[in-house]
């Protein structure tokens, strides 16, 4: 698929794509189910809840039943009129779940529908941060372009209930230092991930660390475990350097520009923690060892006892702009995960389902 065609984002307009859901009874066997489902979005995330995948694409939320693929309702839209978002370049809507409604992130305000899709409230929040989500009665988001001196940090930030800054929890040197013209090529970013009324906030740059707030912004644990040093190989080098080539905004640019422009900078070891999603009351954490195709993630309880581990296909499949601005191409529900996956051969989307064991 022209991976440059899906990188434009057009207003009121969603290009045509097929979403197979293919349910896998075993990890990594045959497809023992496949259906297909003529849809029309180009995804940007996914979340799975209460029966429904809901697709966020652009502007736009599709929800579907898991049961028979049946596009069930359709919310927002691109623009600035009530329940509608903007779309711009480096700037991603992102979706929660909750009790009660469906919560969509814009760029300038948040969104409140009801499960119908209807429009229930919205209210206008500090532009530009990205990935807020309610943490009991208060917001957290992150900054992921502050800048200081000559130096960039991803932030994450602390909000009352009427979107007042509170107080910063947490921050890390940005992998894009545009100011001093550097790369991390194999790029550490800024993950959290919010459940109930605490905070999970990955500290991979320190080890296999997970740092744990409560809805006031205190830090209330430390999770550490061990963790196995993988040192960064010629074969981890040559795949980042094709996710790069191959990613839609620096192929706008061009490579050799974007290489120009900016000193690769590589680590010596690989993050501890890839990615990780608190779900179903456990931590699920991708780890950087690889098994063939496939990954190991490792299960962790609230407190980081440990619960197990599976080992997954990969789930690599996100543009690196993606991947930087901390949104993913999977979710984790009742203990299976869920990826899309763009098939080059067929020109289609497809959603795989696999069991964590």
């Amino acid at each position: 698929m022209n991976r440059e065609r899906k990188a434009k984002r057009l207003k009121g307009w969603i290009p045509a794509v097929v979403l197979a859901l293919a349910s896998l009874g075993l990890a990594g066997g045959a497809t023992a189910d496949q259906r297909i489902l003529a849809g029309v979005f180009e995804p940007e995330m996914i979340r799975i809840a209460d029966g429904s995948l809901y697709v966020v694409e652009g502007a736009n939320v599709l929800v579907y039943s898991l049961a028979d693929l049946r596009l069930k309702t359709k919310m927002g839209g691109a623009g600035e009129g009530p329940g509608e978002l903007k779309v711009l370049d480096y700037w991603y809507n992102t979706l929660t779940i909750l009790p009660e409604h469906i919560f969509l992130d814009g760029y300038d305000k948040l969104v409140y529908f009801t499960k119908e899709g209807r429009l229930a409230k919205q209210v206008r929040k500090p532009v530009g941060i990205g990935k807020m989500a309610p943490v009991g009665g208060h917001f957290v988001g992150a900054k992921l372009d502050h800048v200081e001196g000559n130096a960039q940090y991803e932030c994450l930030y602390l909000y009352d209930a009427d979107l007042k800054f509170l107080k910063e929890l947490c921050r890390q040197e940005s992998p894009i230092q545009s100011m001093g013209r550097k790369t991390e090529m194999i790029p550490d970013v800024l993950n959290f991930s919010v459940w109930e009324d605490r905070v999970y906030v990955e500290k991979s740059r320190e080890g296999f660390i997970i740092d744990v707030f409560d809805e006031r912004g205190s830090k209330i644990a430390r999770i550490e475990r061990p963790n196995e040093k993988i040192r960064v190989g010629q074969g981890h080098r040559a795949e980042a350097l094709e996710k790069f080539r191959a990613d839609p905004f620096v192929k706008r640019m061009g490579f050799e520009k974007f290489q120009a422009f900016s000193e690769f900078v590589w680590p010596e070891v690989l993050p501890p923690i890839r990615d990780f999603m608190v779900a179903d009351g456990s931590i699920y954490v991708r780890t950087p060892k690889t098994i063939g195709d496939k990954e190991r993630w490792e299960i962790l309880d609230l407190q980081g006892r440990p619960l197990g581990g599976a080992v997954l296909p990969r789930i690599d499949t996100a543009p690196l702009m993606v991947h930087l601005y901390g949104v993913n191409y999977y979710a984790i529900r009742d203990g299976k995960l869920y990826f899309i996956k763009d098939n080059e051969k067929t020109d289609e989307w497809e959603l795989h389902v696999e069991k964590f064991k």
